[in-house]
């Protein structure tokens, strides 16, 4: 990079984003826009307590970096949850509007048949009864009132009435089932709407994070070029320590006391967790793994594209193994209702790490499987494809789920 005076600028797309960041909710950068230039540290290299001091800045510089990026990361996550409980909710609503269609039909043609029973029967009494019957007849203006006939003939009243209370009950219960599939129906295209939206507000936050990540990014870059020529290192190296001290970082310990309405005290674990099938584990974890760099999709379930609950459900459907719905609460809780959560420092390959606001049950937003060696495979959000990276902790659960055992 050259030496000339560089200032973190913004421009046209960066201005877009920052409005999106705002409606979404998503906090703008806590650092300043101005960087150390490469002047500043050229002149700090002279002196080697302003070259410690510059390192020092730096370096809280980058780490401010990689904290809002996490953020911004965070809360697109959030933002593809929401949209699979909308889905959810939608297709749960789906399913009943067709179950209810299909049952108001059903009813429908059995209280077709149940008249069509009824009217030969009062044909044929038409035809063999007595003249007041068959006056009544004539003079009956509908099929009701022909229904009512058959109700009070005396000549065939014990086999009228059970032909006449079938029919009733037929007919009242497909009016009710029509009735009730109509406000299924209503349902549906109420929640379809809501997907809709939460599936719009999914990819603006997506995009606008991919915004404001390709700032910062540009930031990053020359912040380790900077701080490598202070260290006499390279920009890589200085990278990969960085992230070697965020992975470092020990796992969570479980919550103390409980928390408030708003996130729900964590499930205790079993006492007693069974090791894992390895095989079951290992079957999940090569399913993963043949999923590594295919494209994060809103909603993937696969083949070639997946979210982070889709992904780990399909890995464990892979082996036999029902680990809750396409929804990261779904699966914890599915976990949580079997007994199946374990403390987080006593994972083993093929566990799940869930993530959540604060590492309370509660505001789930993403779920992971972990493979062993403080690494784990994932499918973190729009624009990076299926990876294994190195745990992280912040808002980690203090349970992983175990699946298998």
């Amino acid at each position: 990079m050259g030496k000339a005076r560089t200032r973190y600028i913004t421009g046209l797309s960066a201005a877009l984003a920052a409005t999106l960041l705002v409606t979404l909710g998503i906090a703008g950068p806590a650092v300043a826009d101005d960087f150390p230039t490469w002047e500043e540290v050229e002149a700090a290299r002279g002196n080697e307590q302003a070259t410690q001091q510059k390192i020092a800045e730096i370096e809280k510089l980058l780490e401010q970096l990689e904290a809002d990026s996490a953020a911004l990361g965070r809360t697109a996550q959030k933002r593809a949850e929401e949209y699979n409980a909308a889905r959810a909710a939608l297709d749960s609503a789906a399913a009943r509007a067709d179950r209810l269609k299909t049952a108001a039909s059903e009813a429908a043609e059995r209280a077709r048949v149940s008249n069509q029973r009824a009217g030969q029967l009062i044909a044929q009494l038409a035809r063999t009864g007595g003249g007041d019957l068959n006056m009544a007849l004539v003079m009956a203006p509908d099929a009701e009132d022909l229904l009512g006939t058959l109700g009070t003939a005396s000549k065939v009243a014990e086999r009228a009435a059970e032909i006449y209370e079938q029919a009733s009950v037929d007919r009242n219960r497909a009016e009710s089932m029509t009735a009730q599939a109509e406000v299924a129906e209503a349902e549906r295209a109420k929640l379809s709407t809501a997907a809709e939206t939460a599936l719009t507000e999914a990819q603006a936050a997506s995009a606008a994070m991919d915004a404001r990540l390709a700032e910062q990014q540009a930031a990053s870059d020359q912040l380790y070029e900077q701080l490598a020529s202070l260290k006499g290192t390279t920009a890589d190296v200085e990278s990969r320590y960085l992230e070697g001290l965020q992975q470092a970082t020990p796992p969570p310990a479980p919550p103390t006391s409980p928390a408030g309405p708003s996130n729900p005290s964590t499930p205790a674990p079993n006492p007693n967790p069974a090791p894992p099938n390895t095989s079951a584990a290992a079957g999940a974890i090569a399913f993963a793994y043949a999923q590594i760099g295919k494209p994060y999709v809103f909603g993937g379930s696969g083949p070639y594209g997946w979210d982070c609950s889709g992904l780990t459900k399909a890995a464990y459907a892979s082996v036999g193994v029902y680990i809750g719905a396409h929804l990261v609460s779904s699966q914890y809780y599915t976990m949580a209702n079997a007994g199946r959560l374990v403390p987080i420092g006593q994972m083993q390959p093929g566990d799940l790490i869930y993530y959540a606001d604060g590492g309370y049950a509660g505001s789930f937003y993403h779920v992971a499987m972990y493979v062993g060696g403080g690494m784990m495979v994932e499918a973190p959000r729009e624009g990076v494809p299926v990876r294994v990276t190195g745990v992280r902790y912040y808002d980690a659960l203090p349970y992983a789920g175990r699946p298998t055992g």
